[in-house]
């Protein structure tokens, strides 16, 4: 495994986050899942308004919490009260029947962990142990002390959150299966 490889399955696992906070009894039903992913093709609207950067900041490279990265919506939201986008975005996710921005970002949460966990399901052991050859390679490279360094934070930090797909309930991981290509066309747009 070269390094430029190591740094994709480390984008990927920061881009598609889980959590290890407990799971709501409410099952994913098909219709909040649909309603989940129209209302992020409505909100990607308010985002090119308000300019998404401007609105939230989730990079746990600088001090953020591995938790807001995790929860990436909830963390959102969040950080979003009081401003003019966050009254829009409650008026788009009502029309798609959610009762509260709260609500969506969680359901929103729990969707992206269970699509994370099936995207990787059955490469979850191999990544585990290419993790640990990148890390290997990391210490013989010749990398500078502090290259190395970032590298073996930002190896931890992905491995930390793989661990954490094991924990997605198979209720959400059913529930969003027949949804795979329509969350993932989301990330295309």
């Amino acid at each position: 495994m070269n390094i430029p490889r190591v740094i994709i399955i480390l984008v990927t696992s920061l881009i598609f986050t889980v959590s290890t906070s407990a799971q709501s009894a409410e099952l994913l039903t098909p219709q909040n899942i649909e309603g989940y992913i129209d209302s992020v093709r409505d909100l990607q609207e308010i985002s090119k308004k308000y300019g998404a950067e401007k609105i939230v900041n989730l990079d746990i490279s600088s001090g953020g919490s591995m938790a807001g990265a995790a929860n990436p919506f909830s963390t959102a939201i969040a950080q979003m009260q009081g401003q003019q986008a966050y009254n829009e975005m409650l008026g788009v996710i009502k029309r798609h029947g959610f009762s509260d921005l709260d609500k969506w970002g969680t359901t929103a949460d729990r969707i992206m962990r269970a699509f994370a966990a099936n995207s990787m399901k059955t490469g979850l052991p191999q990544m585990d142990e290419q993790m640990q050859q990148a890390l290997e390679q990391i210490e013989k490279s010749n990398m500078t002390d502090e290259q190395k360094d970032t590298m073996r934070q930002m190896m931890q930090s992905s491995m930390q959150m793989m661990d954490i797909y094991a924990d997605v309930p198979e209720t959400d991981k059913a529930a969003v299966l027949p949804f795979m290509s329509a969350i993932e066309a989301l990330g295309q747009q």
